[in-house]
């Protein structure tokens, strides 16, 4: 094991959390999700696989979520049936022990795209199926967003705790339109080389792309794309909030700052996903006018968007320079893109996932087995049929499952933005990821959207006037 400088200070952060408990802890773990180009120290054992600072952290805050009284008790109880931690427990249960059967029983029987074991980069060229340190590491990151989960879960019960959490990721869509200014910054005036200290990851690097002009934003992660996905959520979950009336000025403000970095970050996942989780929320938003009485921001949505859509079309279509530069970004990024060697290496790899699903009589290769370019082939050819069947029931009661108790105004609204954050993950995850985890983040706000609070129903407007805190500056002073 090697420890980089920047783990010197990951592990000054782990002993603050260790004295001054989880509070401090989720502050600092939520937004060191974003820090995905880093690297606090690699394990050697497994090929130098690189350890990021948000699983270094969560180690920590585990340590002071279990040095709380009751914690023990509280995690077991959410993993009875038919909590939503039940299914995500089997599913890495069954993942697991896939991960260290499946390659070796069925051994040699497809071709996949296997993870090597320098840092998790699918190969360009089929292999037999077989045992990889990509089953170990994969193993651990999916156990460790079934704890990520837990403990947010359980840590969110508390209405205090669930402002916590409520506020480190508001910091966290702050942070990464901070780190994305800074990539663009950094680029622009030839000073790139002063973000080598948090790009010391050993996965490829793509942060000096252009395209029709543009800079490809990457931020703090190692590419467009995965800076992309992560941008959309903080745009879902911000603008989420200001449908719900939650400090609309605020998080209006970095919902729209969001939205342009998406547009500009040239990003083909997002430009395929933008359209469907926008869809989403106007469809949502006018089931909730349908059903009753609405804020005003939904409204305003309902009216003003339309209207906005048909001006950006006029615009494209009449303004040529407007319309010369969006066909140049198009034609790059989705109609050529299809026929490109990355799409037809990617579609081999759906390929392999498919064919593993057939070989292994569908019970799947195990975790880290295959690679895909998709979520939804990820899951079909790593944990076959049944571990499809768990991981499902898992999201689909993330997604859909409502409290059994009347909740206040604010908690329903933060919860509302946690799933659609995660329902954005997931699309973009099932456009173009490689495996089947989707990562902290996600998980952090899973738990968010499940924890059951322990308010009772209080009226809107004295929740707006006496329960909503400042996000940022309630993140700062704790």
């Amino acid at each position: 094991m090697t420890i980089e400088p920047v783990g010197a200070v990951a592990l000054l952060l782990g002993l603050l959390i260790l004295f001054r408990g989880p509070v401090v802890g989720f502050y600092i773990l939520i937004p060191s999700g974003l820090l995905g180009s880093c690297a606090v120290l690699f394990l050697t054992a497994l090929g130098g696989a690189p350890v990021q600072p948000a699983h270094l952290m969560l180690g920590f805050v585990i340590l002071a979520m279990f040095a709380q009284p009751g914690t023990t008790g509280e995690v077991w109880s959410a993993l009875t049936f038919p909590r939503e931690a039940f299914w995500l427990l089997l599913t890495v249960l069954w993942g697991t022990l896939g991960a260290i059967l499946f390659p070796r029983i069925f051994a040699g029987a497809v071709y996949v795209s296997a993870i090597n074991q320098g840092g998790g980069e699918g190969s360009p060229l089929l292999v037999p199926l077989g045992p990889t340190t990509g089953n170990i590491t994969q193993s651990v990151y999916f156990i460790a967003d079934l704890v990520t989960f837990l403990v947010c879960y359980v840590f969110a019960k508390n209405r205090d705790n669930f402002n916590v959490l409520a506020q480190a990721y508001f910091i966290y869509c702050v942070l990464n339109i901070f780190f994305a200014l800074v990539d663009l910054a950094t680029f622009w005036t030839n000073t790139s080389f002063l973000l080598d200290f948090m790009r010391n990851t050993t996965y490829a690097l793509h942060d000096d792309t252009v395209i029709a002009g543009m800079k490809r934003i990457v931020g703090s992660f190692t590419e467009a794309s995965s800076f992309g996905g992560v941008t959309l959520g903080t745009f879902g979950f911000t603008f989420r909030l200001w449908l719900g009336g939650v400090r609309p000025a605020l998080t209006l403000t970095i919902a729209m700052i969001s939205l342009i970095l998406l547009v500009m970050c040239t990003a083909t996942t997002a430009y395929v996903a933008l359209p469907l989780v926008l869809a989403i929320l106007y469809m949502t938003s006018l089931w909730r006018l349908i059903r009753g009485p609405v804020p005003k921001t939904v409204m305003a949505f309902l009216i003003f968007a339309p209207l906005l859509f048909i001006l950006i079309v006029a615009a494209v279509m009449l303004i040529p320079a407007v319309g010369d530069q969006v066909w140049a970004i198009a034609d790059e990024m989705l109609f050529n893109k299809a026929t490109s060697q990355s799409a037809e290496e990617r579609g081999s790899w759906n390929k392999a996932s498919i064919e593993t699903f057939f070989a292994t009589f569908g019970l799947g290769g195990g975790i880290g087995a295959v690679r895909s370019s998709s979520f939804l082939l990820a899951v079909f050819g790593n944990l076959g049929i049944i571990g499809c069947l768990t991981y499902g029931l898992f999201l689909f009661l993330i997604l859909f499952r409502r409290s059994r108790k009347p909740l206040d105004w604010y908690v329903h609204e933060v919860r509302a933005a946690a799933r659609t954050t995660c329902l954005a993950n997931i699309i973009t995850c099932s456009i173009s990821a490689s495996l089947i985890d989707l990562g902290l983040s996600f998980f952090m706000l899973a738990g968010l959207a499940c924890a059951a609070s322990d308010t009772s129903n209080v009226p809107a407007k004295q929740q707006e006037q006496e329960e909503i805190p400042n996000l940022l500056r309630a993140g700062l002073r704790s």
